[in-house]
């Protein structure tokens, strides 16, 4: 018998290369599908960054139920004197000397309920002009307590919700703002502000619009809204009527004189 041996030749072919037109479609096609989804991860970003802000307010919504829990269901005060508020104490009132700047943190009414971390104090959008060395908040307390009778021409109010205010005493809680997203415009003046002209700087009073004060205050950071933190403390996001000149139109007011009393009075 024989044996039939069959040899087999096996070419190894090499992979064929790319063309240079080739990779240059890749690259545009690569492109293009980035131009279209930055956008939509940048737009995800903004919107993780609200809901972190309304989690923020949220949370010192339920320690400010502490505070007035604890005492006695009186509401926390603006400030006293001016040097305490609820993020912390300043040094010294005196605006001529550069401690007037420092503020200390554990001082403040809140400190007690928040001192778990500061993270829970800061918008983690706003980023411009702190007032204060090492401060940055962002959110402003409403100060409108109680108007008497004349207003608008004659009127005589009291800053602060408390001490002496039970929170009792606020009729509509649902509807009743105690922090929203805050911010001004500076006019430059350094004894009074800490960034330049035509600049964005936090703000920690809320004010009320025309015809009463006027002054814009309310930071519409968050995809042209600002988050609110209502006095039953529920947390909700409001467009503006009205925008300031300056601050890239996202300051301004959510209401007017037609409809603000419901937001800044009992």
């Amino acid at each position: 018998m024989h044996t039939l041996t069959r040899t087999f030749t096996v070419r190894l072919r090499r992979p064929r290369a790319f063309t240079l037109i080739e990779l240059l479609v890749v690259i545009a096609v690569v492109g293009i599908l980035a131009g279209l989804l930055l956008p939509t991860l940048g737009f995800a970003r903004r919107m993780a960054q609200s809901t972190k802000c309304q989690s923020n307010l949220h949370q010192i919504g339920i320690a400010m139920a502490m505070y007035i829990d604890a005492h006695n269901e009186h509401c926390m005060p603006i400030h006293n004197n001016p040097l305490s508020y609820w993020f912390g104490e300043r040094t010294t009132a005196d605006r001529s000397k550069p401690e007037s700047r420092i503020f200390d943190r554990t001082k403040g009414y809140l400190y007690p309920y928040l001192q778990v971390t500061r993270a829970v104090e800061t918008c983690p959008t706003f980023d411009t002009f702190s007032r204060f060395d090492g401060k940055l908040v962002g959110y402003a307390y409403n100060h409108y307590q109680e108007f008497k009778v004349g207003w608008p021409k004659t009127v005589t109010y009291y800053k602060g919700l408390g001490p002496q205010v039970r929170y009792s005493r606020i009729n509509r809680p649902s509807q009743f703002v105690v922090l929203a997203d805050g911010a001004r415009i500076s006019d430059g003046n350094q004894a009074i502000y800490n960034s330049p002209a035509g600049s964005i700087e936090e703000n920690y009073y809320l004010h009320a619009p025309k015809p009463f004060d006027g002054y814009p205050c309310v930071h519409f950071r968050h995809e042209g809204k600002a988050n609110v933190l209502f006095a039953d403390w529920h947390v909700a996001d409001i467009a503006p009527r009205s925008v300031a000149p300056g601050g890239r139109g996202t300051v301004g007011q959510f209401c007017d004189q037609t409809d603000w009393e419901p937001y800044y009075c009992q």
